[in-house]
């Protein structure tokens, strides 16, 4: 969303570093030192060679653990799709999100049905 905002409208990127300096300074200071980096990440999606670099809009990248959860919840009968939700949204704890799924779970799959997901 950040990448399509300064696509649009380049001028928003110096608001947003003014904000930056006064909510995460260390951040911006990164930025400033790499700032090729930066616009690479911003404007591509990812730094080049990084992992998840050119990845689809909307799309995410989790780590072997996470998705062994996620494949663990959507063993449990789920939508894969919905027990990736339900992971993140529980803050990647497995077992809450199992509980999550088995009390909401049929409604969440009807919605992702429906293409509203949470």
């Amino acid at each position: 969303m950040l990448r399509q905002l300064v696509q649009q409208n380049p001028a928003i990127l110096q608001s947003l570093l003014a904000q930056l300096a006064q909510s995460n300074p260390a951040l911006l200071q990164a930025i400033q030192q790499n700032p090729q980096e930066f616009m690479s990440l911003l404007m591509e999606g990812g730094a080049p060679g990084a992992p998840g670099a050119g990845a689809p809009p909307g799309s995410i990248s989790v780590t072997p653990e996470e998705m062994a959860a996620i494949d663990r919840l959507a063993a449990l009968g789920f939508d894969k799709t919905v027990a990736a939700q339900a992971y993140f949204a529980c803050d990647k704890n497995e077992e809450i999100a199992a509980n999550y799924l088995f009390d909401h779970g049929a409604e969440l799959e009807e919605d992702e049905g429906e293409g509203e997901g949470f």
